[in-house]
């Protein structure tokens, strides 16, 4: 018997000491049904698990253990990975379905989540009372530790909304058409409110948002619904129409503050460097027009009076400036977008999956053509940046 027992017992040590991370969610059943949801990648592989039931995904490396097996309304959850980033979310277990009529249901069932490190516990997040039948709790970067505690509400989960802003002062913009076309070329139409907002239901596929607005260049964004059925967020930056180049950053809700920096040849001789440190004049027009230190952006750079010469493009993480082995920037979702003579010119998609805290985008050469760079690499000062 004695053996027996030591056997269980370093059997379940070692399982013990193999967990990178355990999540649990505990909940007041009597008011509410709550279903916890993990989204994650680990390299280029996507996986998703949901806590009612035994599941696994990426190769047993992210695992729901399911419901039943304790006295109280609970999910856990294992990450058993050296590498990955994950995302949190809670639904009400009938959150798409015409049964959930009450946006209050989460908030009400008082949810907690624990988040357990090997043995210990690292962090503990209560769900505020507000209202909506989806939410996202947190993220989490397995190589770094590190967790971004994000409480936000959305009326359901197969949804694609965001907002539409000025690029220039970074004002919401009312009024802007959009349209949403899906993959079989059905459109349909919708228009902003007075804060900006747009929000559609969708179901899992790819669409392609259109904007215009009177006074306004028109542009389009590509988004999707994956199969993990989660809110989608877009952030489109409008640029007022303009002949010169305007160039804009947009991002996600990670990391807090990416900066723009723009070098090129100044008209009064010499050379600058733009970036939100360095707001210089040039031939009388500060070339930054805006920088975002709150997530999204936007950040945008125009260049008034071109000069004679190259000018280089690129954005920094400054919020992970001294972490080489981040890779929080290649996770933003960051968009450059390049306008002149009134149209679109150029856009560029951060790469993923890289480590490193500067994105190189691109140059304009003395001709005026966008040469693509498109890379990812570290750099400690950023007064370096070309």
């Amino acid at each position: 018997m004695k053996i027996i027992f030591m056997t269980i017992f370093l059997v379940s040590c070692l399982m013990l000491s193999a967990i990178e991370y355990k999540i649990d969610l505990l909940w007041d059943e009597f008011e509410g049904e709550c279903n916890g949801f993990i989204s994650g990648t680990i390299g280029s592989e996507f996986g998703f698990v949901n806590g009612a039931g035994s599941q696994e995904a990426l190769e047993g490396k992210l695992i729901s253990i399911g419901e039943g097996r304790t006295m109280e309304a609970k999910q856990s959850f294992i990450i058993n990975s050296e590498d990955g980033y994950f995302t949190f979310w809670i639904k009400d277990k009938f959150t798409d379905d015409d049964l959930a009529q009450d946006p209050t249901l989460i908030a009400r069932s008082k949810p907690v989540i624990k988040i357990y490190k090997g043995r210990n516990l690292v962090r503990q997040i209560k769900v505020p009372s507000q209202e909506g039948l989806t939410c996202k709790v947190f993220d989490l970067d397995v190589s770094t530790d590190e967790i971004n505690e994000e409480l936000k509400f959305y009326p359901k989960s197969r949804l694609i909304v965001g907002k539409v802003v000025n690029a220039v002062d970074g004002e919401a913009l009312s009024d802007v058409n959009i349209s949403i076309t899906d993959y079989m070329r059905e459109s349909r139409i919708f228009t902003t409110d007075e804060k900006g907002i747009f929000l559609f239901d969708v179901e899992i596929g790819e669409y392609t948002l259109g904007f215009s607005k009177e006074g306004f260049i028109g542009t389009t964004i590509n988004t999707r619904m994956g199969a993990d059925e989660t809110p989608r967020e877009v952030i489109c930056a409008m640029s007022p129409e303009i002949k010169e180049f305007r160039i804009i950053l947009t991002w996600g809700s990670i990391p807090k503050d990416l900066d723009a920096h723009l070098s090129g040849p100044n008209p009064e001789g010499g050379n600058f460097h733009i970036w939100y440190r360095n707001k210089i004049l040039i031939a009388g027009k500060n070339f930054l027009d805006r920088d975002d230190t709150k997530r999204y952006g936007p950040e945008t750079i125009t260049i008034y009076k071109p000069a004679i010469g190259e000018y280089y493009y690129s954005v920094y993480d400054y919020t992970n400036r001294t972490k080489k082995k981040s890779k929080s920037l290649s996770r933003s979702n960051a968009v450059v977008q390049i306008y002149g003579m009134n149209r679109l010119l150029a856009s560029f998609e951060v790469p993923e999956d890289i480590k490193g805290n500067c994105w190189h985008v691109f140059k304009i050469n003395e001709i005026h053509e966008i040469i693509p760079i498109n890379n990812i690499d570290v750099v400690l000062d950023e007064r370096s940046i070309q």
